[in-house]
C-alpha cells in the first residue's frame, strides 16, 4: 500500500476508534473490549500516519481525531437534556472564608510555578524529546516538530500534575523529572534551545 493509502486508512481508523470510544462511553456500563479497541485503533492510526508520512501523517491522523471527536461530542451536547436541578453555587476555594488566613505568599508560588516554571520544564521535556528523536533516526524537521509539539502538551501535563498535588515536595519533584529529562541533550551539545528548536 502507498503512503497516501496508509495515511487515508489511518484517518479512517481514526474516525472509527472515536465512533467505538462514543459507543462504548454511552453505555451504563463501559465495555472494556470496546475501549481496548478503540484505543488501539488510535494508537494504530497514529502510527500509520507517522509511517506513511512522518509528522505530517501523525498531524493529519490526529486531525481526524480530533473533528470526529468535536462533532460526536457536539451531538451529544446537543441531545442531551437540560438538567433538573440547578447547578452547585459551592465555591472551590479560590478565596478563603472570613477570618481564615489568605496564604498570599503561597497561592503566589503556586502562580509562579505554574506559569513560569513549568512552562521552562515544558521546553527541557521538548529539547529531550526531539534529542531523542534524533537519536532513533528522525530527521530534523520530524524531530523539531516533535518538539514543538511536545512543549504545549508537557506544559499542560506539568499544570495538571502540580495543580492536583498539594504537597511542594512532590511538585518540586515532577519538575525535577522534567528538568533531568534534558540532561543527555545538553551532555551532547543538543540542548541549546536555537539548535533543538
Amino acid at each position: 500500500m502507498s503512503g497516501t493509502g496508509i495515511l487515508a486508512a489511518s484517518s479512517i481508523a481514526a474516525v472509527i476508534a472515536v465512533l467505538i470510544l462514543r459507543l462504548s462511553w454511552g453505555k451504563p456500563q463501559r465495555s472494556t473490549v470496546h475501549n481496548a479497541v478503540g484505543w488501539a485503533m488510535l494508537a494504530a492510526a497514529f502510527i500509520g500516519g507517522w509511517m506513511s508520512a512522518g509528522a505530517w501523517g501523525a498531524t493529519v491522523a490526529s486531525l481526524w481525531t480530533i473533528s470526529a471527536a468535536m462533532v460526536v461530542l457536539g451531538l451529544a451536547a446537543w441531545r442531551s437534556p437540560p438538567a433538573r436541578r440547578k447547578a452547585s453555587n459551592r465555591r472551590a476555594g479560590m478565596l478563603p472564608d472570613s477570618g481564615q488566613p489568605t496564604q498570599i505568599g503561597r497561592r503566589i508560588g503556586t502562580f509562579l510555578i505554574v506559569t513560569i516554571v513549568t512552562m521552562t520544564s515544558a521546553i527541557t521535556l521538548a529539547v529531550a524529546v526531539r534529542w531523542l528523536a534524533v537519536l532513533l533516526g528522525a530527521n530534523e524537521a520530524d524531530a523539531n516538530v516533535l518538539a514543538l509539539f511536545t512543549a504545549p502538551v508537557g506544559w499542560t501535563i506539568l499544570t495538571f500534575l502540580i495543580l492536583m498535588t498539594t504537597n511542594r515536595k512532590r511538585q518540586f519533584a515532577f519538575i525535577a523529572a522534567a528538568w533531568a529529562s534534558a540532561i543527555p541533550a545538553v551532555i551532547t551539545g543538543q540542548g541549546i534551545i536555537g539548535s533543538a528548536l
